[in-house]
């Protein structure tokens, strides 16, 4: 019989624990929705979406429509450059086209980066990629928050001071806009995922290094080459 620690272990105790009932379906009843064909297709993409691109796909934005009787501060981010807000073809409580198909194509991308599969992916790569799209959705936001108007500018002016007995503001400050560290925080969130998986180019020459698969045009190569070449020719001189 083996022991763990002082502990008696039976040679018949699996190793891991083994499921004994399937999870699929104990949340809730399949009941009749009445849908259409179509209904049920729109529910079926949205369900796949869900599982498959995971939290990115519940971070896209729902357009709010033509915003006609909206002031500029308080439309959709993408107000200021969206082709649909400008034909005034908006599509009110619909997933934002543009978001919908940054998704995407930014899954993709990231799949293709980590050569797996979209839907065949290990859990740990598509948490992964599914955070990457989520920080490069966020990104696309601010950075066009940050192109319209005074945001442009990249400051925002707030109260300094307050009145003592009216709390109004007397004197304002510019301060950096929101937009700009959000952006330096999302940066930086990338980075540590990119850092995790090795796919920075610091890592990745390090890789490849490591491989012996570098090309020996980086700096880090040709100094390294360089310093090779005097050796040699120090020692040939001193023999």
């Amino acid at each position: 019989m083996a022991t763990l620690g002082l502990i008696p272990i039976p040679e018949d105790l699996p190793l891991f624990p083994v499921p004994t009932e399937n999870v699929n379906g104990l949340l809730a009843t399949s009941e009749d929705l009445g849908l259409t064909v179509e209904e049920k297709q729109e529910l079926d993409n949205y369900q796949s979406a869900l599982r498959i691109l995971g939290p990115a796909a519940g971070a896209v934005l729902m357009c709010p429509g033509n915003q006609e009787n909206v002031a500029d501060e308080d439309k959709c981010p993408y107000s200021s450059k969206c082709p649909l807000l400008r034909m005034h073809k908006a599509p009110a409580d619909k997933m934002c086209p543009v978001e919908r198909l940054i998704v995407e194509e930014r899954f993709n991308a990231w799949c293709r980066e980590l050569s797996t599969d979209p839907v065949l992916a290990k859990e740990s790569d598509r948490v992964a990629i599914s955070d990457l799209c989520w920080i490069d959705l966020q990104m696309q936001r601010s950075l066009h928050i940050l192109s319209k108007g005074d945001e442009a500018r990249l400051t925002v002016t707030n109260p300094k001071d307050v009145h003592p007995e009216t709390f109004l503001p007397i004197s304002w400050e510019k301060v950096i806009h929101p937009n700009v560290e959000l952006l330096v925080t999302l940066q930086t969130q990338r980075r540590m995922i990119l850092k995790d998986w090795m796919l920075t180019p610091e890592q990745k020459w390090k890789r490849e290094k490591a491989e012996g698969k570098g090309s020996g045009k980086d700096i880090a190569s040709k100094q390294s080459a360089r310093a090779d070449r005097l050796r040699a020719i120090k020692s040939s001189n001193e023999d």
